[in-house]
C-alpha cells in the first residue's frame, strides 16, 4: 500500500529506534571521489551511540577493498562494523557451490569490468579469457562507461548469448555516480546481455542472499530494529522491503534529480515506499 515517507532531518531522530543500520556507500556516503558533507561524522555518531553499522554495497569489488577505500575517503573504520559487498557474496558464492552448477570454481571466465580493476578473483583458480564467446560464463562485476558504451557492450557480448554462455551479474545497479555523471552501471549490461537472449543471475541488492549474508553478522537484533539506508528505490529500498525491515531513502544519490511527482511514480513503479526520507546522511 502506497504511503508517505516520513521526512526526518537526520539519524539523530531514527538512531533510537533501530540497533542495526545497513548503509548503502555510492550515492549514500560519498560520491565516489569524496564523502557527502555530513557523512563522516554521521557514522561515527551512530558508533558512539552504540549502533551496528553495516555497509551494505552493490560493489563488484571484494569487502576488503571497499572498507579501504572508506578509510581512504575519510571514513574512520572504527565507524562501520563490517562491509558486504554484491562481490563478496559473489565470491563466496562461486567458491562454495552456492550459485549453481553454471557458476563454479576452475571455470573459464570473461570479466566486464572497469579497465585495470582488480575485482578480487583470487582463490577461484579462474582461468580469464578474452573471447566472451569461448567462456563458460561472463562474470558482470563492473562498467567502463563511458569509455565503451552500452551499444559497443551489445557488440562485443553478442557472441557469447548466441553460444549461450550464462552471465553472473555481481552489481544490479543501472545507474553509477561518475565524474562524467550518470553512467550505466553493470546491471545495464546485464540488460544487455539479457536482451540479446543470455540468462543473467544477479547477486547482490535487492535479492534476498545479501540481506540474509548481512544479518549473519549481526545476529541476534530483531528485524523491527534493523534501518536500511540507501538512494535507490529499485535496489535499498525494495531489496529491504521484501525483507521485511525498515527503509530510509537518501535524495542526495541518484534521484537527487525528481520532483515529488516523479518520485511518487517511481516508488509505484517497483512497488517500494520508504518508511523515511533524508535529504543527506547526517546526524
Amino acid at each position: 500500500m502506497s504511503r508517505e515517507p516520513l521526512s526526518v532531518k537526520g539519524l539523530a531522530g531514527l538512531a533510537a529506534a533501530h540497533d542495526l543500520f545497513l548503509i548503502d556507500q555510492f550515492g549514500v556516503l560519498h560520491n565516489g571521489r569524496a564523502p557527502f558533507p555530513g557523512a563522516v561524522e554521521a557514522m561515527q555518531r551512530l558508533a558512539a551511540a552504540g549502533k551496528t553499522a553495516i555497509i551494505l554495497t552493490n560493489s563488484g569489488k571484494r569487502a576488503a577493498t571497499n572498507a579501504n577505500r572508506l578509510v581512504q575517503l575519510g571514513f574512520p573504520r572504527s565507524s562501520f562494523c563490517h562491509v558486504v559487498s554484491s562481490g563478496e557474496v559473489n565470491w563466496h558464492g562461486i567458491r562454495d557451490g552456492h550459485l549453481g552448477p553454471a557458476f563454479q570454481r576452475d571455470a573459464r571466465v570473461y570479466v566486464v569490468g572497469l579497465s585495470g580493476d582488480n575485482y578480487g578473483l583470487d582463490g577461484l583458480n579462474l582461468t580469464m579469457v578474452d573471447d566472451p564467446a569461448a567462456a563458460q560464463f561472463l562474470l558482470i562485476v563492473g562498467s567502463d562507461a563511458p569509455r565503451t558504451i552500452l551499444a559497443q557492450y551489445r557488440e562485443i557480448l553478442a557472441p557469447a548469448a548466441a553460444a549461450g554462455v550464462p552471465a553472473l551479474c555481481a552489481n544490479p545497479d543501472k545507474l553509477m555516480l561518475t565524474a562524467h555523471g550518470l553512467q550505466p552501471a553493470p546491471g545495464a549490461i546485464a540488460d544487455v546481455y539479457a536482451e540479446l537472449g543470455g540468462k543473467v543471475t544477479h547477486t547482490g541488492k535487492p535479492y534476498s542472499e545479501t540481506y540474509r549474508f548481512a544479518l549473519t553478522l549481526a545476529p541476534g537484533i530483531a528485524p523491527g530494529r534493523v534501518l536500511a539506508i540507501g538512494d535507490s528505490v529499485e535496489h535499498d529500498i525494495a531489496g529491504a522491503a521484501r525483507m521485511g525491515l525498515q527503509t530510509a531513502l537518501i535524495r542526495n544519490g541518484i534521484l537527487a534529480g525528481l520532483d515529488e511527482a516523479a518520485l511518487a511514480k517511481v516508488y509505484a513503479q517497483f512497488q517500494a515506499w520508504p518508511d523515511y526520507r533524508l535529504e543527506t546522511l547526517a546526524w
